[in-house]
């Protein structure tokens, strides 16, 4: 008999050190920081050290908005986002906004762009009316517009 009592104690001690022992070790929670006005925080900074570069061109703006896509997507979000860019002598217009959008410059349409597509035209003095999708061209700014959005949530950011 006093075999079993002390097989019920040790038993009943080791449960609880281990019970207490997964308890103080168990992993918190981090908060999530993944919220869209978090991702469009970091999308202006990338957007404005991307325009801050001297040798861009169609093929580094298209990288840049395929990662940042890549990367929103990775946080299970959808977006869609264009950019107008200005440099010295042209302009270049992104659009990721998944269909195809007019070029309008004076209110005369120019092109098509197609999703997931930059192109390059020149800068003109006379040219201040130029719209992309939801982007509107303003005279010496880079603008973006993003949509960061799912089921839940969806966000609008334009500059």
């Amino acid at each position: 008999m006093k075999k079993g009592f002390t097989y019920i104690i040790t038993t009943m001690i080791l449960i609880l050190l281990i019970t207490g022992i997964l308890v103080i070790n168990k992993p918190t929670k981090l908060p999530k920081i993944s919220s869209p006005q978090f991702l469009i925080k970091n999308y202006q900074i990338e957007f404005s050290k991307l325009c801050a570069k001297s040798d861009i061109d169609e093929n580094t703006i298209d990288t840049f908005n395929t990662v940042f896509s890549n990367y929103i997507s990775s946080y299970n979000y959808d977006v869609k986002m264009c950019n107008i860019i200005e440099k010295e002598t042209s302009i270049y217009l992104s659009n990721y906004t998944g269909e195809p959008c007019d070029l309008v410059v004076d209110g005369v349409v120019l092109q098509t762009i197609n999703d997931k597509t930059t192109e390059k035209i020149d800068r003109f003095i006379n040219n201040m009316n130029i719209y992309l999708c939801n982007c509107e061209y303003k005279t010496g700014r880079n603008v973006y517009y993003i949509n960061i959005y799912n089921n839940n949530i969806g966000t609008i950011y334009k500059n």
